[in-house]
């Protein structure tokens, strides 16, 4: 069995196995700096040009759906109620239409970049018909389905989940099409199927600012207001948590498909292996159909191992851009889990603020899923998912007449996809992104432990309130050579400590000189033009990530029925790497004093 392990005092991601030779894969990350505007971005960092969209009019969206879902996986067809909270088996979804009341339904905010990927134009998402539509309106000529899916909580298995609040309204254009918070489906656990303002602009913005920042991530389109209040449990001003009545929301949301880990473990416990083998062959024509390219006359086993393994690279590249941002998911179970190797459900998740590598912004997640500890939590439900492969590449082997040894070779190829491909994938990429962000022109030895001493001073030794993890990074971008560190080692360090440097103790202070007196050693040594350096470094390290308490001012002003602090944000959030001298200052700068510690900011239910 797989096994990981984290350094607590420094916050070092150590290897979690020995390292084996990893598989070429391409990268799904676009580089943050990519220009976009002369072509559409999916999900996943592959390029469209917008000369391969059909253009779509809300009117024509049923012709313009390809619903492969539906032609090749398999209904539920028991007769009973769609909407009926219940167990699903024999079938891979639910056809369920929306249910959500939209009494006076308002737009909120969408995304052009994401409308064109769909064909959508401007025109047609600022008129009444996308309106109506995206508040759960859907004409009945619209197919719709929710799917069911399993979960492991780190490694252990809880059993059904499924799209409790989501129902997909179709593929267009090579992205599945998803209103959250569209109604009850069977799998809502006897909840309403809703969902709220609040969450619905956090997902909005965490998905456009992620997808800007180049990390691959769901992508968001609209978030509709519906007009009516739907009772949640949420944090009040003296953070406290209250039930109340909050704003209704739709979001809709698209990616390449919406495939998840659960669903695979779900069919694999339930010894359902016709459905687990049909969803396989599913993912591969959908997500993975390049491998069919690439080796044509591959029988299915093969395919498989090499699906799995590109699993395993994308989710090792995938958490190494988390890390690389200071985003942290929060909740890692394995139904949050992508296939297609992209970040998916923005719950309760966080970009660090005060570095701590133990930090989870999720109460439920505790240490398992905390910043530091993302590669372990990914490995953990890697493994879990190779248990369902190993089990379906059996069965194929048998169908293709392998012999026995054949196929143990096939199933240690796969589980050499967690403890080879996805440990190196993971270092590889991490490795580079650290080189980056320190703007070093190599990676050894040397520069692994000035990272790692790093990371112990930014945990242990950053006064009493320690030091904002992106604020450090870009101001350490920002000095030059001729004068580092303002001649004293601690500019990069002033400009980041939370409540200012004047409380450190002597000792952190003078270890922090001791670091920087190596670091600039170093940069000196490598001799590396400074502007090279410099822009290398800002194009690692941004200058604006998504901070909850900035969050809140968008999400309460949206409730008062003022959008402009959405939209705000939102056009902020496009350009994350470069100066903005017309945003707010505060948005560069380490969390202000009202939000530090605060229940819904600090962390959340």
């Amino acid at each position: 069995r797989f096994s990981v392990g984290l350094a607590h005092t420094a916050g070092a991601y150590l290897r979690p196995c020995s390292a084996l030779p990893c598989s070429a894969a391409t990268s799904m990350i676009p580089p943050p700096s990519a220009a976009r505007s002369a072509s559409s971005v999916t999900a996943h960092g592959l390029r469209r040009t917008l000369a391969t969209i059909s253009a779509v009019a809300i009117g024509d969206w049923p012709s313009a759906v390809d619903n492969s879902l539906l032609r090749e996986l398999v209904p539920d067809e028991s007769g009973k109620p769609p909407q009926l909270s219940r167990e699903v088996r024999g079938a891979h979804y639910v056809s369920v239409r929306p249910s959500v009341p939209a009494p006076a339904p308002r737009l909120v905010a969408y995304s052009s970049e994401v409308a064109s990927s769909l064909g959508l134009s401007a025109e047609t998402c600022e008129s009444d018909e996308f309106l109506q539509f995206f508040a759960g309106k859907v004409p009945e000529a619209v197919p719709c389905w929710a799917t069911s899916y399993g979960a492991s909580f780190a490694g252990r298995y809880g059993g059904q989940r499924g799209d409790g609040r989501a129902i997909s309204v179709g593929q267009v254009n090579g992205l599945e099409v998803q209103l959250k918070g569209a109604g009850t489906t069977p799998f809502s656990r006897r909840f309403d199927g809703r969902a709220v303002l609040r969450s619905s602009v956090r997902e909005f913005l965490a998905s456009e600012a992620m997808h800007h920042l180049g990390v691959p991530t769901t992508r968001a389109l609209a978030v509709v207001a519906s007009g009516d209040t739907v009772q949640r449990a949420w944090y009040d001003s003296q953070g406290r948590e209250r039930v109340g009545l909050e704003p209704g929301a739709v979001g809709a949301r698209v990616a390449p498909s919406f495939l998840r880990f659960g669903q695979f473990e779900l069919f694999y416990q339930r010894d359902e292996p016709a459905l687990l083998r049909a969803l396989a062959v599913h993912a591969l024509g959908r997500d993975f159909a390049h491998l069919r390219l690439q080796e044509p006359e591959a029988p299915l086993s093969r395919l498989l191992v090499l699906l799995f393994r590109e699993v395993c690279e994308r989710q090792a590249r995938l958490v190494a851009e988390w890390l690389r941002v200071g985003y942290c998911q929060g909740n890692m179970n394995s139904d949050n889990s992508a296939l297609c190797g992209v970040t998916l459900d923005y719950g309760p998740f966080g970009f660090l603020e005060r570095f701590d590598p133990m930090h989870c912004p999720w109460v439920g997640g505790g240490a398992e899923y905390s910043f530091g500890r993302q590669p372990q939590a990914a490995a953990i439900n890697l493994s879990i998912l190779s248990e369902a492969w190993a089990d379906l590449l059996r069965a194929v082997a048998t169908e293709e007449g392998l012999t026995r040894a054949e196929a143990d070779e096939a199933v240690q190829q796969t589980r050499e996809g967690v403890s080879s491909v996805f440990v190196d994938a993971f270092h590889a990429t991490h490795d580079e992104h650290n080189r980056r962000k320190l703007g070093l022109v190599s990676w050894d030895d040397d520069a692994a432990e000035l990272w790692t001493s790093l990371f112990g001073l930014m945990a242990t030794r950053s006064g009493p309130q320690g030091i904002d993890f992106t604020v450090f990074f870009r101001s350490l971008g920002d000095l030059t050579n001729d004068l580092p560190d303002g001649g004293d080692g601690l500019a990069a360090a002033r400009a980041a400590a939370i409540g200012g440097a004047a409380e450190w103790p002597q000792e952190h202070l003078e270890a922090w000189r001791e670091w920087a007196a190596r670091y600039w050693g170093r940069v000196g040594a490598e001799a590396r033009p400074d502007g090279e350096r410099r822009r290398e470094m800002a194009a690692a390290n941004p200058k604006y990530i998504l901070r909850n308490w900035m969050l809140a001012e968008a999400y309460e002003a949206a409730e008062r029925g003022d959008s402009s602090a959405v939209h705000a944000l939102h056009a902020l959030l496009r350009s994350p790497y470069e100066e903005q001298s017309s945003a707010d200052p505060r948005y560069a700068q380490p969390t202000p004093d009202w939000a530090r510690g605060r229940p819904g900011l600090a962390f959340m239910s």
